[in-house]
């Protein structure tokens, strides 16, 4: 009797400890999905999106492997663990666009196609994925550790966690098209840009082309005058270096290229920029004058940088009357948290540019000039902006316009920017 009371305690203590034991379990696997939607909407990568889904779903829902398979443009599925194509990838897309579920131990309510294409993906429980009835994917898990089957809660779980997946890989994509979208602009404007320049530039070099005609008609006649061979020849390789040089520097700007930073020669890209564009100017009748402190060695991507320069010089030299002068002023400062920065002024004699459009100016495609593009500015501010700087307009109608560009010296914090110790202007 003694022993029945004893054994009955240590029962109901076991039981009660079971049943404790059970619904704390349960808890912690209905608190993965809060935890899984809040890493997933700080993802911006679908390798880390892919990790994020295993670490959860394998502690969550005890899986044993966890596979999220997406659906490309060429219409097949793709995983870390292989590809769907052909047949099978069009099997797949009528089942996905009904946005079922699927279990192994099932009963078989799907095509005899896509029934064999999920079983051969090894997984005993399949999500599908879509949005707005498109096949985007599949989210795929493997048996339980504890060997039970996928119940009820782990199927809403993963429906749920479906929804909230289709709208992450949704918005990763729409951020890979407006990336490619930016690039494809700043190319765009970058050629417009050196459309602009190569017109301008045919006139400078038809004239070193005629010194060098020149001598080369006189130099059989004349091989024994030192005025020929000497001094004639010394101008006309000097024409060609100058001829040289402003070709490669047009063609720097032409090139593509993703955003690079390295220590740079920022006082050799001034120079650079005021030496492309004195053919314009000249032309313009126009005056370049250059003030302020020289520059030291910054972090700048100095193809992208000379771009944003080109676009604001350019177009001072469009809005200058002839017989103006447009003033480049260079200075050493420190930004607002007292880290070195530079900052350069391009200021002009124009017309000037009313209050109410200094901000609407770096619009895309808002332009006054009868054919402009409404390019520059906006991809000049984002040049600006991938530095870690800022620009600003300044100046009074009638009284010309001053644009204000500064920019830090320490390289700019972004997984995408290469480093390099190299002094380098262009």
């Amino acid at each position: 009797m003694r022993m029945l009371t004893l054994i009955t305690p240590i029962a109901n203590a076991k039981a009660l400890w079971a049943l404790v034991s059970g619904r704390r379990a349960r808890a912690e696997r209905r608190s993965w999905l809060p935890g899984v939607i809040g890493a997933l909407s700080q993802a911006d990568d679908p390798h880390a999106i892919a990790a994020l889904l295993t670490r959860h779903l394998e502690s969550g829902i005890d899986a044993s492997y966890v596979e999220w398979w997406r659906r490309d443009e060429d219409g097949a599925y793709r995983s870390r663990s292989g590809r769907i194509g052909g047949s099978e990838a069009s099997a797949l897309d009528l089942w996905v666009a009904s946005g079922g579920t699927w279990q192994r131990d099932g009963a078989p309510s799907i095509s005899p196609d896509a029934t064999r294409v999920l079983a051969d993906t090894g997984a005993e429980l399949v999500v599908a994925l879509r949005a707005h009835r498109r096949p985007t994917g599949l989210l795929a898990v493997g048996a339980r550790r504890d060997r039970r089957p996928h119940g009820g809660e782990d199927v809403a779980g993963l429906k749920a966690l479906a929804d909230h997946l289709v709208l992450v890989a949704e918005r990763l994509q729409m951020t890979a098209m407006l990336e490619e979208s930016r690039r494809m602009l700043q190319q765009a404007t970058r050629l417009s840009t050196v459309g602009t320049l190569a017109a301008e530039l045919a006139h400078e070099i038809r004239n070193p082309l005629v010194a060098v005609q020149t001598f080369l008609q006189i130099l059989p006649e004349r091989l024994d005058d030192p005025e020929v061979t000497v001094d004639l020849r010394g101008v006309a390789l000097t024409e060609l270096q100058r001829v040289a040089r402003l070709l490669s520097e047009l063609l720097g700007m032409a090139r593509a290229s993703v955003a690079t930073f390295a220590a740079t020669d920022l006082e050799a890209v001034v120079e650079q920029v005021v030496r492309l564009l004195q053919v314009s100017a000249r032309k313009k009748e126009v005056v370049l004058e250059r003030t302020g402190e020289r520059l030291p060695t910054g972090a700048a991507d100095a193809s992208r940088l000379k771009q944003a320069l080109v676009n604001l010089l350019l177009n001072a030299i469009q809005a200058s009357p002839p017989g103006k002068t447009i003033t480049i002023a260079t200075h050493t400062a420190v930004d607002a948290s007292g880290r070195p920065a530079v900052e350069l002024t391009i200021r002009d004699e124009g017309p000037g540019i009313p209050e109410a459009e200094r901000e609407t100016i770096f619009h895309p495609f808002f332009t006054t000039k009868d054919n402009g593009t409404g390019l520059g500015l906006p991809v000049t501010r984002q040049i600006v902006a991938d530095h870690g700087g800022s620009i600003t307009v300044e100046g009074a109608i009638g009284r010309g316009a001053t644009f204000v560009v500064r920019l830090p010296l320490a390289m700019p914090s972004s997984d995408r920017r290469e480093a390099t110790s190299e002094v380098r202007a262009a």
